[in-house]
């Protein structure tokens, strides 16, 4: 695959235009080679991944956590020893923060969403919602919070949550079945997140939840003024956990990485199946 085709198709289907955040997402190390044979996949730009990219001869990485934000960072220290090992290496760098989580297809929050569904109701078509979602993309990235995005007998799901702008979370609300605490459990271990469940309702069984793979305490307020039984982020100041018993919000923390390590594999499949010479390396590994 030529490089300059492979970055052309991955800033057109993440709608890189679209999305601005803290990030510099999209290319943010170049790559002298003119063809992708190996491409990498990681939540984040580390020095430890960056070494297992030399291992296994990655031409592009492709993460979630770049290496550039808004501010300026001296290429420095640690900062130097990074950039020069993708430079020495001619290992490029792709970067995909905010359109990795509020794309309504291929990434994080739409795939706990899935997740979650799938789960409670195992015998439920998810791809009904995927399909319906694939037709209207650039609908839902402008839909604000409230907005019901998909809809049938059995569920309603909304948007949740605007993060620079861009609505980014999900709400679930299921209309003929509760799910039990136990699948809260099944849930966090089938997309193995880390969890962290404070049951401030004290229910046993639920009927909505709102999802958002960011450090959402800013959200805890819309979450139980919309009436979700469940608040899903990935973490939490200790702060907003005791504003949360106060109001009574039940909340479920994921994970930082563990939530947010599901985009870069989707993203990374989806180009595999698109361009079936490009080898997929994993590369991700916990603290």
């Amino acid at each position: 695959m030529q490089t300059s085709e492979l970055i052309k198709f991955l800033n057109k289907l993440l709608y890189m235009n679209y999305f601005k955040d803290t990030s510099k997402n999209g290319l943010q190390v170049s790559t002298p080679k003119r063809e992708i044979k190996k491409l990498g996949y990681a939540t984040d730009a580390t020095s430890y991944i960056f070494d297992l990219a030399i291992e296994n001869k990655i031409d592009l990485l492709l993460t979630h956590h770049g290496l550039f934000w808004w501010y300026d960072t001296p290429i420095t220290n640690v900062h130097y020893e990074r950039i020069s090992k993708l430079i020495k290496n001619d290992i490029g760098l792709f970067a995909v923060h905010l359109p990795l989580d509020a794309h309504p297809v291929v990434w994080n929050n739409i795939w706990l969403t899935i997740g979650l569904i799938n789960t409670v109701l195992p015998s439920y078509d998810s791809t009904l919602i995927l399909k319906s979602l694939e037709t209207k993309v650039e609908e839902v990235l402008q839909a604000p919070n409230a907005t019901v995005i998909f809809e049938d007998e059995v569920l309603s799901l909304k948007k949740f949550w605007n993060y620079w702008w861009t609505s980014i979370g999900y709400g679930i609300k299921f209309k003929q079945n509760k799910f039990h605490i136990s699948q809260i459990i099944d849930f966090t271990k089938a997309l193995q997140l880390q969890k962290q469940f404070f049951n401030f309702w004290q229910h046993e069984t639920f009927d909505s939840i709102s999802i958002i793979s960011w450090g959402g305490g800013a959200a805890l307020q819309e979450a139980k003024e919309s009436g979700y039984d469940i608040f899903l982020t990935w973490e939490m100041a200790h702060w907003q956990i005791t504003l949360a018993k106060e109001i009574k919000q039940s909340v479920l923390l994921g994970g930082h990485r563990h939530t947010e390590k599901i985009g870069p594999k989707l993203l990374a499949n989806y180009i595999a199946k698109k361009f079936e010479d490009v080898e997929i390396i994993f590369l991700d590994e916990a603290y």
